[in-house]
């Protein structure tokens, strides 16, 4: 595993990537409930009720569909959130953590009945060592004792160009063409193994390859495809042509013993994906990308390692602050010669105080 320290700067075009957010955070908060018509009406015009009046109104008329010993504490959800993910997985706010790991488990929480406390973990390997129930974002080949059910999103490496709607390339298309890539990254190794021939242009994070690409210096830039299409929800007029690899999904982790509250995390993800709760969140950080499948990696495309894994957040520069001087320590499991030195793809961005997280102080937090 390697890991690397980067600072965060701003960026100008920041505040409409914040406007965005702010009105999709309020449309979720009613979304988190579409499977049952309480929470909304509290939530109607002629009374004074606040959303977390409404919230806890509507986990008081639920009942919990868990509880000890599957559980932890009654009425609480436990969540580890593996905090070196970056944006838009999960990223550091002022006020907590923000990203689609902790909008899914918000949503995972209230299906199930119960309020959601988050824990920060470093990494996958702290995840038997901290009490919690549930753990986010991990895959089953990294979670030893754990049942990963009910992927939510994908990790994978992949190509973005200009345009206005998603669209699948082939490798002869690609051929001859200028791409660009983080120097030193994963993914300029991951493009090093593969068959294709292509003008590499390097730069110093993923938010100079996609400036880069909007000012033509490059026709495609190749990247982790969630932070790749964090950036491209930003800045607009970016689309995702495929990926390099096959993509690997990303779920919930259960301890593999306890079957109890695995049954009821499978039933309730199944919920929230039939709903269109799931679709919402993804659609609030990564705009219109596709969910990865298979189908998604270029064709034609063969690589020296196709099992090269990537991480699917945003490294250290989409790491969020607000105005703070912060640093983080993403990871890449990508491996490497010993002669060789690799970096994660890193943007340059910070996303100011998403709205609905909670004050991590004291090492957990309770919402209800």
């Amino acid at each position: 595993m390697v890991r690397t320290t980067n600072a965060i700067t701003s960026r100008a075009h920041r505040p409409k990537l914040l406007v965005r957010i702010a009105a999709l955070v309020a449309v979720f908060v009613g979304a988190v409930c579409l499977a049952g018509c309480d929470f909304i009406d509290n939530l109607n015009p002629f009374t004074t009720t606040s959303v977390e009046e409404a919230q806890a109104a509507y986990l008081e008329a639920r009942e919990p569909l868990v509880g000890m010993p599957d559980i932890i504490e009654d009425g609480v959800l436990t969540i580890g959130l593996i905090t070196d993910e970056g944006a838009p997985a999960v990223f550091e706010t002022s006020t907590g953590y923000a990203g689609i790991d902790v909008d899914v488990a918000a949503a995972l929480a209230s299906e199930l009945g119960l309020s959601a406390r988050f824990v920060p973990l470093s990494n996958s390997a702290t995840m038997a060592l901290t009490p919690v129930d549930v753990v986010m974002g991990v895959e089953s080949a990294e979670a030893p004792g754990y049942a990963v059910s009910a992927d939510y999103m994908e990790q994978a490496v992949g190509f973005f160009t200009l345009g206005d709607a998603p669209t699948l390339l082939s490798a002869s298309e690609l051929e001859g063409q200028t791409v660009g890539v983080q120097m030193g990254s994963a993914s300029q190794q991951l493009l090093a193994t593969s068959n294709l021939t292509m003008s590499e242009k390097g730069y110093g994070n993923i938010d100079e390859a996609m400036d880069a690409l909007v000012a033509g210096e490059v026709a495609y830039v190749l990247c982790p495809v969630y932070p790749g299409a964090f950036l491209a929800n930003e800045l607009g007029g970016i689309c995702f042509c495929g990926t390099l690899n096959v993509p690997i999904g990303m779920g919930v982790g259960v301890a593999a013993q306890n079957s109890t509250l695995s049954s009821a995390v499978d039933t309730a993800m199944s919920d929230i994906r039939d709903n269109g709760v799931l679709a919402l969140i993804l659609s609030k950080w990564v705009g219109d990308l596709p969910r990865l499948t298979a189908a998604s990696q270029i064709s034609g495309v063969e690589l020296v390692d196709a099992t090269q894994p990537t991480t699917p957040g945003g490294e250290a520069g989409s790491n969020a602050a607000s105005g703070d001087d912060l640093s983080t320590t993403p990871t890449d499991d990508t491996e490497i010669p010993s002669d060789s030195t690799i970096v994660p793809d890193t943007d340059g961005t910070t996303t100011e105080g998403a709205e609905g997280t909670e004050d991590m102080e004291g090492g957990d937090t309770t919402t209800s």
